[in-house]
């Protein structure tokens, strides 16, 4: 890249209006697509289904074998995976909103845009649990017990209601919490990202992180765990981190000094959650030190991670990582096999009879991965039968509400260069 390439990105407005960054590492494709998140979204929806389906869902009995008590030890970390959604999210949108913040329809495009792409599978699967399976099983308690409270499934407000009264006896809905609060996110943010220019929505990201900390010690310190655990204000600190590096993205430097961090701030707050997790003896989300301190350690962490995913030089192992088409799958599907996972365990829909299973020398590990294998199947099956017959028929609409115009096109190409200076640099 030539010196006076360098001197006209330099010279670009923090106001400038960018277009959908794009990974220095892999393919790169129209239209704005980043091939590397669908890596992120891969690693993210694996941690989660490795830590539903081996804490519950199998009635095993975990050996007192110090291989089996490791394993479901550090299984019992993949909750975690709800947070790198939330930083993902919160790059993703921001990104969009800050780049659309001249033009015309702004509020009308985006909601209409998140309508098309979150509510089809969302309420097709309210319908299904609260309306359809409560009617073909008037006898199961469980069904009948998320259909009272169906209101708040309804309303996007699952999180508020377990913050009152804890989590749900039958939940096979219950992880629907996460999903209030990105919706939550999404009816807030919009107005923030267009009211404040690019300087303040740096600092209001800041304030988020650590308004957050604060928000989650308060309600520790009242006794609520689970409402410091899926309220939006005590989980805001990594949408805010992905919204920070989506902004920083389109200032005058771009991304050149925060991805100098990215290493090392990987390297240093891995060690940070590998102490919390020796010392806790495990990173489980009612702990009182991970639900505060932890969750922000975590969500610096995979500020870091996203941050590698965008400006890694191809080649990187790292970067073939996050590149490589099996995380990429999952990446894909990961929205419609959260949605359907879950209720598997819950439901036994498909899952194989584990007796059949051997053990190994008083493990049970086999018998899990077994049923790990066996429940991601179903729940992948079912999410691209979701996406192919029913999800992607309503985002054909996405055209009626474009985001794209000339403005926004030359400022993607700058942008373009100006992540590529950032691996020529490395």
């Amino acid at each position: 890249m030539s010196a006076d390439a360098l001197k006209t990105i330099g010279d670009v407005s923090p106001r400038s209006r960018f277009g959908p960054l794009t990974p220095t590492m892999g393919s790169r494709e129209p239209g704005g697509h980043i091939p590397a998140l669908d890596g992120v979204r891969g690693v993210a929806i694996l941690l989660v289904l490795i830590f539903h389906f081996s804490v519950y869902g199998h009635g095993l009995t975990p050996s007192g074998l110090f291989i089996d008590r490791l394993y479901y030890r550090v299984a019992g970390a993949g909750w975690i995976g709800v947070d790198l959604f939330f930083v993902l999210s919160g790059f993703l949108i921001t990104g969009i909103l800050y780049d659309a913040k001249e033009s015309e329809h702004y509020f009308r495009n985006f909601y209409a845009r998140r309508v098309l792409r979150i509510f089809p599978l969302y309420y097709g699967a309210l319908i299904l649990f609260l309306v359809i399976l409560p009617w073909l099983r008037p006898d199961h308690s469980g069904l009948s017990s998320i259909a009272r409270d169906g209101v708040w499934y309804w309303s996007y407000l699952s999180n508020v209601k377990f913050a009152q009264d804890g989590w749900p006896q039958f939940g096979a809905i219950g992880h629907f919490w996460s999903l209030a609060v990105e919706e939550q996110f999404y009816l807030l943010w919009p107005a923030l990202v267009l009211a404040l220019n690019w300087r303040q929505l740096q600092i209001a990201c800041l304030v988020c992180v650590i308004a957050a900390l604060a928000v989650r010690i308060a309600l520790i310190a009242q006794g609520n765990n689970t409402a410091a655990f899926v309220l939006t204000p005590a989980r805001i600190d990594a949408l805010a981190v992905g919204a920070y590096i989506a902004v920083t993205a389109r200032g005058p430097e771009g991304l050149h000094r925060l991805s100098r961090l990215a290493l090392p701030a990987a390297a240093l707050l891995s060690l940070a959650v590998l102490v919390v997790f020796v010392l806790r003896k495990g990173f489980a989300g009612y702990d009182p030190v991970v639900s505060t301190i932890g969750l922000t350690i975590l969500a610096c962490l995979f500020g870091s991670v996203l941050l590698l995913a965008l400006t890694l030089a191809r080649g990187t192992l790292l970067a073939r990582a996050f590149d490589s088409s099996f995380l990429s799958f999952f990446g894909r599907y990961s929205y419609g096999i959260y949605v359907f996972h879950h209720p598997i365990l819950f439901l036994k829909v498909g899952i194989i009879p584990l007796a059949i299973v051997p053990g190994l020398f008083g493990s049970q590990l086999l018998r899990q991965f077994a049923f790990i294998i066996a429940a991601t199947a179903v729940s992948v099956g079912m999410a691209f039968s979701s996406w192919h017959l029913f999800e992607k028929q309503f985002l054909k609409l996405k055209k009626l509400f474009p985001y794209h115009d000339s403005q926004r096109t030359d400022s993607r190409v700058i942008l373009h260069e100006r992540v590529s200076i950032v691996v020529e640099r490395r």
